[in-house]
């Protein structure tokens, strides 16, 4: 023991006299550890794949205002199409000695305001001169640092920067500021010479395509809005603040910025967007394949999603933006002279595969289709399915955990086990619903309901309130309400059922359809709305196209005599958003042997999937645990390998 003990001594000093050795070695320069390269004067080499450009020094501050940059850039275009208004706050960033600058001061007047910065003294010499020599004294001279403008907070109308982004060397730091030196509802507008366009003659270092820049300024927490592309050289890119910026913001915007392109019909615009090989379902093509084949200069495409894009996780990474709408006529193309092998093209229903590279740059890396049973299927044949279905059960249908039987964690820890447990995410409650989502979406799943009980005559209350802001904080995600209706809380005779239904449901469709969200009406055993044909009642009443219902197992049980859900899923489809399942005897009568976990009691849960097949729904499926007395991880265990289970079939 003693010689053990002494040995281990040995270790633990030789150790120690190791770790200081390293310590003296990084100290002296000699061994690199990792760090923020912007916590250095260098800064930046690369960022999301860029080479960054070094900054032009002062001594050429007069090719800056060469006589031709008129005929190069056509400034005052520029400028017209930038409308600055008498009074704003703006700011010329990377200003130079002003070519920009004292036009945006006469535009903006003598109750405006233009915060001029560079990096350079001379620079802002230079400018002092020509401000001096013009009489203008409504500008702010500000000699900013590599990772500081110096900016006030809040207070901007408007950030130019001209040909400039593409050499800051702290971009994230100098970002940063930027961002908070806007208004609320300020712009910042990056005007970069076009990468794409190889006519442009300008080093390529010092050109940015504009998915180079949406990609860059979505990982700042900006938002595309607008591009101008009537200057002869550059192109012209607004952004605004994102208020609310999680770990989907950045594919969102690639997402949507692939989208205006394929609009456009804008293949050089539409390249830099996607990954080097396109898997279109199972089959890869090459990129230059890909654009060659999509017929983008013939027929009509189909109107594409707006603002209102729903992206949700993947596997292995990925996100899925869709679904994409589905055209009257399908266009199947074949890519391959030698081939007659058909494959999706943009235009057919399905959704785009979006993944982050080496350098974290998010692309997009495929598109599949999924409508089972589509016609291209059909004509296949035998080279394989490529819209991702496959043979089995469609492994495509999110299944996820209700917080009914999550434990009673806090919502972090409820929907981090669901996660982690391996479901696509968890059902949650009104309360707390955009922490439950950031959960969710930082460990790959998502936020699929929110449910919550009104009654009748609960139009206006604070329940009511704190609904319409959680369906605010589902928007751009792929979640829904789920909507119980109770009968009004005291039984009266003088009360107008028809009224009261009418005053619930108005602002909340109002504000599905502004949101993106969907509302399921959610059958409650004893409620108002106590059974699936209840909430078909309603659908048909208000045909919105955001309303539907969510088909329970455990109350459809304890309200119908049948067993087999099969025609009322049928009957439903149209309006069916989404399903709740969970073990259960066919003909229990009391709670626990309606809500069972998975794979316990004797109903025949393969019979309603295979079901839901036969009708081609893919939609999410919630596991329902209400009142399992078993540990939430133990009889979460068992129904997660339950449906595992059943995709196998």
């Amino acid at each position: 023991m003693r010689i053990r003990m002494e040995a281990m001594n040995t270790l633990h000093i030789l150790g120690l006299r190791l770790l200081m050795a390293l310590l003296a070695l990084a100290l002296s320069g000699g061994l690199s550890l990792a760090q923020d390269p912007e916590s250095t004067p260098k800064g930046r080499e690369q960022f999301l794949g860029r080479t960054i450009a070094r900054t032009m020094h002062s001594s050429g501050a007069n090719w800056l205002v060469r006589e031709r940059r008129e005929q190069e850039e056509s400034a005052s275009t520029l400028r017209r199409w930038l409308n600055i208004q008498p009074g704003q706050s703006v700011c010329d960033f990377g200003c130079g000695n002003g070519y920009h600058t004292l036009p945006m001061a006469e535009a903006v007047g003598a109750t405006g305001q233009v915060f001029a910065v560079d990096l350079q003294a001379e620079m802002l010499r230079l400018l002092g001169l020509r401000l001096a020599e013009a009489g203008i004294d409504n500008t702010i001279s500000i000699q900013g640092t590599i990772d500081d403008p110096r900016l006030p907070v809040g207070e901007l109308d408007m950030i130019l920067m001209v040909d400039v982004y593409h050499e800051l060397s702290h971009p994230v730091r100098v970002m940063r500021h930027l961002r908070e030196a806007l208004k609320p509802d300020g712009r910042m507008v990056l005007v970069e010479f076009r990468g794409e366009d190889a006519e442009v003659p300008i080093k390529a270092l010092h050109r940015m395509d504009r998915a180079q820049v949406v990609r860059e300024m979505a990982a700042h927490g900006m938002r595309f809005v607008e591009s101008f592309e009537e200057l002869p050289w550059q192109h012209a890119l607004v952004f605004e603040r994102e208020l609310e910026v999680g770990v989907r913001h950045q594919p969102r915007e690639v997402a949507r910025g692939f989208l205006r392109a394929l609009e456009r019909r804008d293949q050089m615009g539409l390249l830099p967007f996607l990954s080097d090989v396109i898997h279109l379902g199972t089959l890869p093509v090459s990129r230059e394949l890909f654009l060659s084949g999509t017929g983008l200069s013939e027929g009509a495409l189909p109107d594409l999603p707006g603002p209102l894009l729903e992206l949700r996780a993947g596997p292995e990474g990925t996100v899925l933006a869709g679904p994409m709408p589905r055209p009257a006529v399908f266009s199947i193309l074949s890519l391959f002279a030698d081939s007659a092998v058909p494959v999706p093209t943009p235009g057919l229903p399905g959704e785009l595969v979006l993944r982050a590279d080496s350098m974290g740059a998010w692309v997009v890396e495929g598109w599949r289709t999924l409508v089972p049973d589509d016609p291209m299927e059909e004509e296949l044949g035998d080279q394989g399915d490529l819209s991702g279905t496959g043979a089995a059960r469609h492994l495509e249908r999110p299944f996820f955990a209700m917080n009914t039987g999550t434990g009673s964690g806090t919502p972090k820890e409820q929907a981090a086990l669901a996660c982690e447990m391996g479901f696509g995410g968890i059902g949650w409650g009104i309360w707390r619903a955009p922490e439950v989502r950031r959960v969710c979406e930082q460990k790959g799943a998502d936020l699929w309901s929110i449910y919550c009980v009104l009654r009748l005559d609960e139009g206006d209350s604070p329940r009511m309130r704190q609904l319409l802001k959680a369906m605010g904080s589902l928007a751009g995600g792929p979640g829904m309400i789920w909507l119980a209706l109770e009968h009004p809380k005291a039984e009266d005779d003088a009360f107008d059922v028809e009224q009261g239904v009418q005053t619930l449901l108005t602002p909340v469709l109002q504000l599905a359809q502004d949101t993106g969200v969907e509302v399921a009406l959610y059958p409650h055993h004893g409620f108002w709305i106590s059974t699936t044909e209840d909430a078909l009642v309603l659908c048909e009443r208000f045909k919105h196209p955001r309303l539907g219902v969510c088909f329970n197992l455990s109350h459809f049980l304890a309200g119908h005599e049948m067993s087999d859900p099969g025609p009322l899923l049928q009957r439903a489809l149209p309006h069916l958003l989404s399903v709740t399942v969970n073990g259960a005897d066919s003909d229990g009568e009391a709670w626990d042997t309606l809500i069972q976990p998975l794979g316990r009691g004797d109903f025949d849960l393969d019979g309603l999937l295979s079901s839901l097949d036969r009708l081609g729904w893919v939609g999410p499926v919630g596991l329902q645990a209400f009142g399992i007395k078993l540990p939430a991880r133990e009889h979460l265990a068992l129904s997660l390998a339950a449906w595992k289970a059943t995709q196998q079939k």
